[in-house]
């Protein structure tokens, strides 16, 4: 392993941040990290993309588990790989370093001089990416791409997105705003990315947990209201091609009210 990933591992694990002095990692898991970082160092973005798709796919799994699909949806699962290939894997890694060269506090510090510097830098990219590049960026690719694989109209992916944009926002937020809060402020650079990864995973995982047993649940089992929240997305999950086609207004709006309340 090259000096690179060996310096990246120390700095995850033994000093890089506040967070992670003092971190011991289990003798079986070391070699499977230290050969991550090496191949972070090595290929940094290839190993991001295939991050990005990997749990993606376990994202994606966990969701249709909990939305009781009668099989498998290859075209749902594709589309979620798809996005978050060119999304976190790709867009995200040159996203990322150029926020934290544009907003380093100096906005914040002008109006609260006592802040930290880096407290301020952090809740400067925090809200840029929150409030400019989620709505203008990601939204539009995850509603666009999504909808493309799994067959609906621009038209239709347009529809979709307006109807639930403002409730899957205010999801998003609650979760997103203090988790990148943490990235920002406490991880290297170039864990960035695969810590985005893994949280898109958390969340599903939380998601499913706060859903419970829908298979137990007649009333959300028709196939028509499966859903899926992805990331903080409310989204309708029918099958892709004709079917999706059929998905109507109501019903969407029906499937993403019984979300919230869950």
């Amino acid at each position: 392993m090259g000096s690179g990933g060996r310096s990246l591992l120390v700095c995850l694990l033994a000093g890089g941040s506040p967070a992670a002095r003092g971190l011991a990692i289990p003798p079986a898991v070391a070699p499977a990290a230290t050969a991550y970082m090496g191949s972070l160092a090595a290929h940094p973005l290839t190993t991001k993309v295939v991050t990005a798709c990997g749990l993606a796919i376990a994202g994606d799994a966990l969701a249709q588990k909990r939305d009781c699909l009668p099989a498998y949806d290859v075209p749902r699962a594709t589309s979620f790989v798809l996005f978050d290939a060119v999304y976190k894997g790709g867009f995200l890694h040159g996203a990322f370093p150029w926020m934290i060269d544009t907003f380093q506090g100096a906005a914040l510090l002008a109006v609260l001089p006592a802040m930290s510097q880096n407290v301020a830098s952090a809740i400067e990219c925090t809200a840029f990416n929150q409030l400019i590049v989620v709505p203008f960026i990601y939204y539009p690719l995850f509603f666009g791409i999504t909808g493309a694989v799994q067959g609906l109209t621009p038209e239709r992916s347009f529809q979709r997105g307006k109807e639930i944009v403002v409730g899957i926002t205010l999801k998003n937020w609650a979760f997103w705003m203090p988790v990148q809060m943490v990235q920002f402020l406490w991880l290297p650079l170039e864990l960035q990315v695969p810590y985005a990864c893994v949280m898109g995973l958390v969340w599903n995982v939380i998601l499913s947990a706060l859903a419970g047993d829908a298979c137990a649940m007649p009333e959300q089992t028709d196939a028509m209201l499966n859903i899926e929240d992805y990331d903080g997305l409310v989204v309708a999950a029918g099958a892709g091609g004709p079917e999706a086609q059929r998905v109507s207004e109501e019903t969407d709006v029906m499937a993403s009210e019984m979300r919230k309340d869950r």
